[in-house]
């Protein structure tokens, strides 16, 4: 009994010393997992991060009284577990991890990277371990330490620029872009938009005049969902759609304030660059020389030119043009600023006493921003090189892929045809459309009650043909006209969730 309960201790002694260094092993894992999480903060989507900040600033506004711990404990909550747990828990829906086709993670790898996801769950909300779990509890040091980690991680990752900054826009943006954006999403999304801003329609916006009120008006309530049955599988299809303004008009109506005075500055640029003086208003009313004169039909025809063959997109595009033909002379030229002013002016855009400053102001503002703008142009270049690269990368991961499935339907269809052909003949199998209506593979038959079902014979029939079945069907007595129904065409129409489909027989 003594030499039994000493070889029973020396093994719960071996049984300790291993858990103790696979514990070591995984703070070392999860330590590298939260430097890389750390370490990417300038990394991250500025959508996520913008939602951080304003979710950080409603909280404090809401609650005053709570502590920023306890504030950026819920921000925490956000950026790691609803954005970052799910791809450490499952990298390969996320695409994160690059695997040859047809192969899938294993259900060690799955469980070794969900112990890594809850430690790190644990040290992003400060949950510590009871100090009856007595392996887990040595963790609560490195959760400890891991977690002033983590806060100062949420912090960091929660101060973001405004939208307007990030993306150097303003309230000119619109009629200075020569592209119009274009967004991808489906119908479910749209109605979930839409839902989404008439519950919060009082928090949004501000009043009757408010255009995202006319916008709603205008849309009516959400679609029931008897009408959105009428669009089957396609609810999840996403499409691409062109953003346009509801209210944008023509460059040349004087309504469009905004875009008068976008234009405006395009042409003030215009005529300084020509001709210069003490003030925009001498400049405006002080006679161009020769010289000056023929500066500017040099430029006026080579714009003319670079025109030349895009008419059709020009046409197209006319409330973007900032560029007027008309403007043969430099006197025309001046004519028109003069007739923009005078329409800014009564809008109080621009006060002629003060020489047009706020027009001059937009301008310097403009150009002061060049260099940012050349900037931010270098870094978009940057990151779509680096886009093409993972395109380029997932465009090949897809084709294998692809591959690899079409040679697995066309074995399992192989197969399958092989197993339904005796010898030489076609297998057949014959229903009713009752027992079809029944089985619910058969919906409707056009013109056909239901009651009269068991009257109708449905029969499938295989071809010479891999993957293809044809079917065909008595009514009465009438045969009915034949169809093929292609195996590969059925399972495209499963991926796409469509439930049902009509045919003719």
């Amino acid at each position: 009994n003594v030499l039994r309960a000493h070889k029973m201790g020396n093994q719960r002694r071996v049984r300790a010393d291993e858990i103790e260094n696979t514990i070591k092993k995984l703070v070392a894992i999860i330590q590298s997992f939260q430097e890389k999480i750390i370490s990417s903060v300038d990394k991250m989507p500025y959508g996520i991060r913008y939602m951080a900040m304003c979710l950080r600033k409603d909280l404090k506004e809401k609650f005053p009284e709570s502590s920023d711990e306890e504030i950026m404990k819920a921000v925490g909550n956000l950026l790691y577990y609803r954005y970052m747990n799910p791809v450490i828990t499952a990298p390969d829906s996320f695409e994160i991890v690059d695997l040859e086709a047809g192969k899938t993670m294993n259900n060690i790898q799955r469980r070794n990277l969900g112990s890594i996801a809850k430690i790190l769950q644990h040290a992003a909300s400060y949950k510590i371990f009871d100090s009856d779990a007595k392996y887990l509890a040595s963790l609560n040091a490195f959760i400890k330490s891991a977690y002033i980690k983590f806060m100062e991680f949420f912090a960091t990752a929660s101060a973001i620029e405004e939208i307007e900054d990030h993306f150097n826009m303003d309230e000119f943006s619109d009629v200075t872009m020569l592209n119009k954006p274009m967004i991808f999403i489906s119908p479910n999304e749209i109605c979930s938009t839409h839902k989404l801003l008439l519950d919060h329609q009082n928090e949004i916006t501000e009043g009757d005049n408010d255009p995202l009120t006319e916008v709603l008006s205008s849309l009516g309530p959400v679609p029931e969902e008897e009408n959105e049955q009428m669009l089957g599988g396609e609810k999840s299809t996403e499409f691409g759609l062109v953003l346009t303004n509801k209210w944008e008009l023509n460059m040349s109506d004087e309504n469009n304030t905004q875009a008068l005075f976008s234009k405006t500055k395009y042409l003030v640029v215009d005529l300084l660059r020509i001709q210069r003086g003490e003030s925009l208003t001498s400049v405006l009313h002080t006679g161009a020389n020769k010289q000056q004169q023929e500066l500017y039909r040099a430029i006026h025809s080579r714009r003319m030119a670079e025109q030349q063959g895009q008419e059709d997109e020009e046409e197209k595009n006319a409330k973007l043009s900032v560029f007027d033909p008309n403007d043969t002379t430099i006197d025309k030229l001046k004519q028109h600023i003069i007739k923009n002013l005078q329409i800014l002016e009564t809008h109080k855009m621009v006060t002629a006493t003060e020489d047009y400053q706020e027009l001059l102001t937009s301008i310097a503002r403009d150009i002061c921003n060049q260099r940012k703008y050349r900037q931010r142009r270098k870094q978009d270049l940057k990151k779509m090189a680096a886009t093409m690269d993972r395109m380029n990368k997932k465009k090949k991961y897809y084709g294998e892929a692809v591959a690899h499935y079409q040679e697995y339907v066309k074995a399992c269809v192989s197969k399958l045809s092989k197993k339904q052909r005796v010898g030489n003949k076609k297998k057949t199998a014959k229903y009713t459309a009752q027992k079809l209506y029944d089985k619910k593979v058969l919906v409707s038959i056009d013109d056909v009650h239901q009651s009269t079902f068991r009257a109708v014979t449905i029969e499938f029939s295989t071809t010479d043909e891999v993957g293809v079945f044809e079917v065909s069907g008595k009514l009465g007595g009438l045969n009915l006209e034949k169809i093929n129904l292609i195996f590969e065409d059925l399972l495209q129409l499963q991926y796409e969730g469509v439930s049902n489909f009509s045919t003719l027989l």
